[in-house]
């Protein structure tokens, strides 16, 4: 059989076996060859994956209202007696 042509993180060349009829393991198989159709490196695959603030802000300000539901909520506690 004839050994990955997929990099490792450290860029190193594989060590597993290809699969039949691929140049790739089934580790690199789906983001080796659709890498090389698309004709992307790993640079610019990386910018895409990075989170921006307006990706994150919609999450941030949903747990600050669960919280401040919370808090809120919990201090009718003090109202409200236990039957």
């Amino acid at each position: 059989m004839a050994r990955c042509e997929g990099t490792t993180r450290s860029g190193a060349q594989c060590k597993l076996d290809a699969r039949p009829g691929s140049r790739f393991c089934h580790l690199h198989g789906g983001a080796e060859e659709d890498a090389e159709m698309r004709g992307t490196d790993a640079e610019a695959e990386a910018v895409e994956d990075t989170l921006e603030w307006e990706d994150i802000f919609p999450l941030f300000l949903a747990g600050v209202a669960a919280a401040g539901l919370i808090f809120f909520l919990r201090s009718f506690g003090r109202w409200i007696p236990r039957p």
